[in-house]
């Protein structure tokens, strides 16, 4: 194994999350900290556009580094959102104004990310300590800017920033289990991978921290509208968003989405969990909307010559194959708690607002923001990475049974 997670900008202490997010911009950008910082109330008081449309149109180019960067595109995607979206369905706009199309478009090039609100900047850079002094838990997060949905809405954010920073302990036991299989060192391996599994036992209780303190109307009725993109079937901009100043054609690009996070992606790589064509080619999109480092660290797991997946196909060692076996029933049981979440705050608050007919968000259904039938699209990797355990069995001449 050649390579270092630093290479990566993957932190043995933060994960993919970014260290130290800048909170404001220099002076010359105080229009974009002003929209961003005000938008979910511009919104409420339907002057979003108003406002957007009296900005100036600010040369990017004077961003100074990677963090004044990452910080300008997160904010514009929240101005971008609050512009299209401020009307509802109906209202919803065709084109986004030059002022944030530019900036915004040519940020997303040098960063190699969307145009429009993802998982990089609302999870991974929207985050800072209440107090610096103590540690990066969750009573000790606040977010940086704020989606419609008040307390609500920032408790989202913060909760899915701390799922990220939970999969970050186990990054030094990652690189470890690889550099064990690549020497065939059973026993360290086992270690490794048995401390990974505790970390996503501990993912999932950091998922269940969603419902302390966001409701599934809020979310659904609220917030998730802001999470949208633009284009495709089903949405209210079919075609796509026209980023005016930067091409007459409208440009598709969906939203924020769980599947943007690299951190089951990783696992997959690492556990040897395959899906079919249909899901990985979503998968592999979803990287699309990574910063390209983490892509670049997901395909160096996937691609080392020696995997535990060969390691397990040659090795009789029980303890290894049930340490496997632990790991994959621990995704199992994340990928389903995934779906009773997705169940709650998607699925049963749509029949509730079916039921109402109180909405201004019409098109919202029961597809994720990233546009896939979100139920029957989890459950099919909830199978896939069962399949595998019973695959696991069997490589293991059936000396673990399957806890599924």
């Amino acid at each position: 194994m050649s390579f270092n997670p630093t290479d990566y900008f993957v932190s043995e202490t933060l994960g993919f999350v970014l260290e130290n997010p800048l909170t404001t911009l220099p002076d010359y950008f105080e229009a974009w900290n002003r929209l961003a910082t005000d938008m979910a109330q511009l919104v409420a008081a339907n002057t979003m556009r108003q406002q957007v449309e009296q900005m100036a149109l600010l040369d990017w180019t004077k961003l100074e580094g990677h963090r004044q960067k990452r910080l300008a595109h997160f904010q514009l995607t929240v101005i971008a959102s609050g512009y299209v979206w401020q009307n509802g369905d109906k209202g919803a706009s065709k084109t986004l104004p030059a002022c944030v199309a530019v900036p915004l478009y040519r940020l997303s090039e040098d960063l190699g990310l969307p145009p429009v609100i993802c998982h990089p900047g609302l999870a991974l850079a929207n985050y800072a300590p209440i107090d610096p002094t103590k540690p990066l838990i969750l009573e000790n997060l606040r977010a940086l800017y704020h989606l419609p949905g008040g307390e609500e809405a920032e408790w989202f954010c913060i909760a899915t920033t701390m799922v990220e920073l939970t999969f970050a302990r186990c990054i030094k036991s990652v690189m470890a289990a690889l550099r064990a299989v690549e020497n065939d060192d059973v026993k360290t391996v086992t270690s490794n991978i048995t401390h990974i599994t505790e970390v996503v036992r501990d993912m999932q209780t950091a998922v269940s921290r969603l419902h302390d303190k966001l409701t599934s109307d809020t979310f659904f009725n609220t917030l998730r509208p802001f999470l949208g993109g633009w284009g495709g079937e089903n949405n209210p901009l079919p075609d796509g968003l026209i980023y005016l100043g930067v091409a007459d054609q409208p440009i598709h690009a969906i939203g924020g989405s769980a599947a943007q996070s690299p951190t089951m992606q990783v696992l997959d790589a690492l556990a040897g969990v395959q899906h079919a064509q249909d899901k990985r080619a979503f998968l592999l999109s979803m990287r699309g909307y990574m910063p390209p480092a983490h892509r670049r660290f997901i395909e160096a797991v996937e691609n080392q010559k020696k995997t535990l997946h060969s390691l397990l196909e040659s090795s009789k060692d029980e303890e290894l194959h049930k340490t496997h076996n632990a790991l994959l029933s621990a995704m199992v049981d994340f990928r389903s708690y995934h779906i009773q979440i997705v169940t709650k705050y998607i699925v049963q608050a749509s029949s509730k607002v079916k039921q109402s007919d109180e909405k201004r968000f019409e098109s919202l259904d029961q597809k994720g923001t990233g546009g896939t039938s979100i139920l029957p699209f989890l459950k099919e990797l909830r199978q896939d990475t069962k399949d595998q355990m019973a695959g696991a069995n069997a490589s293991g001449d059936s000396i673990i049974n399957s806890t599924s």
